[in-house]
């Protein structure tokens, strides 16, 4: 069935110089070109409930990145005359099942794939879900074809795939209903929701590179806290974490109203929670990548859910009915280290990820004892470094979705206040401290006191940039002094 719609301003298909190349060629070939999938979807003007418009969406994705159906003629070798004639690089993605990559030197990239069944309709039967079931002709530019209600559903924002059948061929696609629901800012729709229930399982067959891919692009945007509920209620989370199955069994406890599996899920609500009452510098810093596509916020995320994955190994009630997990930090970043392997994260991913698990206790001990000394906040901020401000979302996360009978009155408010100051004096700290200079540096020590090169003496340097900070040293002739004497006290035995 066609369907007359409209497209963007600058969105339209046919205004588009790499498809009217792909158009021109395909007619010399003897083959029909269909563009299917997000291009076309995210071109065309819904009327809806709000959120992105065609063009943003076009935009936040990359208008430069098109899907091609090939009927009449395989997609493999119809790629191949594109790579040569538009002078492009050719990736042989699949010659079996007929998909091919071509890439050019802009960074455009335009896939083919050869139609399913032969036809178009049919390979339209077989995608994913209703608003990717979507086909532009250009016999018939102002239409396009719609055989699943695909226009419906993307005007009322709904997710609905096209038959059960699309989880079983790939059960990736129960990962990509959520990253969907997220990019469209829609809703999944019930008998959908209840598919993926059932076939969550089959996540353990894929690849743990394209489950991150699905999964960061979940936790990126505004909708993560409620797509994270549902990842839960649905079991994905326990599939692609075993780890957190354990966490099922730790039950409240005098400081959380929440078993400890409902905790560890509610603290991305409450960070999202949070996030427009945060400074602009710490925004600034959770939009910076740490690889292609993984922001430093999606992987805070993931440490919101995953901070507190050393608790079941260390749980123990007392006689006195007290819950105590000592050292759940320390084992739980252990066990963060282990996933990252499994999930083949970048070693920037999991330095992050591991390091807000380990320090993910740090910022509410500093007020554990009353107000911190200016030394222990000034070591607290040395000690953390760049990761401050993902550490403290963390840290307001935690403390959201912490509401035990144990934690409320005058130390709720006062832990709260406390961590406010904490997250406000970074930048203070940063503009003050982190730009001073080095009163003497290594080879000064190292001459000073007759010492070769070695642990001693960073830390040495360490005392010395403290004293300076808190400015209990202000020069080069008392930091000769404090050197002396700290060493004197500490190592000349």
């Amino acid at each position: 069935m066609r369907s007359k719609v409209e497209f963007a301003r600058g969105c339209h298909p046919s205004e588009n110089p790499l498809v009217k190349q792909v158009l021109a060629h395909a007619r010399a070939c003897s083959v029909s070109t269909y563009i299917v999938g997000g291009y076309v979807r995210d071109s065309i003007v819904a009327p809806g409930k709000g959120g992105l418009s065609p063009k943003e969406r076009v935009d936040s994705t990359r208008k430069r990145d098109l899907d091609f159906a090939v009927a009449g003629g395989t997609a493999f070798d119809f790629a191949q005359v594109i790579s040569v004639e538009m002078d492009g690089h050719f990736v042989p993605l699949d010659e079996k099942n007929d998909t091919a990559r071509v890439v050019f030197d802009d960074g455009s990239i335009l896939d083919f794939a050869g139609c399913v069944g032969g036809n178009i309709e049919k390979d339209l039967a077989r995608r994913d879900f209703t608003v990717n079931a979507l086909a532009w002709d250009s016999e018939y530019p102002d239409q396009v074809i719609d055989l699943a209600d695909g226009l419906k559903d993307l005007a009322s924002k709904t997710i609905r795939a096209v038959s059960r059948q699309t989880f079983v061929e790939d059960p990736l696609r129960v990962l990509r209903t959520f990253r969907f629901a997220h990019q469209l800012q829609a809703e999944i729709e019930p008998t959908t929701l209840g598919w993926v229930k059932q076939l969550v399982d089959g996540l353990n067959s894929i690849a743990p590179e394209r489950i991150n891919y699905e999964l960061f692009e979940a936790l990126s945007g505004p909708t993560a806290g409620h797509l994270t509920d549902q990842l839960a209620q649905c079991g994905v989370l326990e599939v692609i974490f075993p780890e957190l199955v354990d966490c099922r069994r730790v039950t409240p406890n005098s400081y959380h109203h929440l078993g400890l599996f409902e905790h560890s899920i509610m603290t991305v609500t409450e960070l999202d929670k949070r996030l427009p009452s945060l400074p602009d510098w710490m925004h600034e810093s959770a939009k910076r990548e740490l690889s292609s596509g993984v922001s430093r916020l999606s992987a805070t995320r993931l440490a919101c859910i995953l901070h507190d994955i050393g608790k079941p190994g260390t749980w123990e009630v007392t006689p006195e009915g007290k819950h105590t997990f000592v050292a759940h930090d320390k084992l739980g970043a252990e066990m963060t280290a282990l996933i990252a392997a499994r999930m083949r994260w970048s070693r920037p991913i999991e330095r992050l990820i591991t390091r807000l698990v380990e320090l993910h206790l740090r910022p509410g001990q500093l007020f554990h004892q009353g107000t911190p000394t200016a030394k222990a906040v000034n070591r607290f901020y040395r000690t953390v470094a760049e990761d401050v401000p993902e550490l403290m979302m963390v840290a307001f996360a935690d403390l959201g979705a912490t509401r035990g009978a144990g934690l409320c009155g005058d130390n709720r408010e006062n832990l709260e206040k406390g961590l406010d100051s904490l997250m406000h004096g970074y930048q203070v700290f940063q503009q003050e401290v982190v730009t001073l200079k080095p009163l003497i540096g290594g080879h000064d020590i190292m001459r000073l006191l007759n010492l070769n090169s070695g642990p001693v003496v960073g830390e040495l340097l360490k005392a010395l940039e403290e004293a300076r900070d808190l400015k209990e040293v202000v020069d080069r002739a008392q930091a000769e002094v404090f050197v002396k004497e700290l060493y004197a006290q500490k190592y000349s035995k």
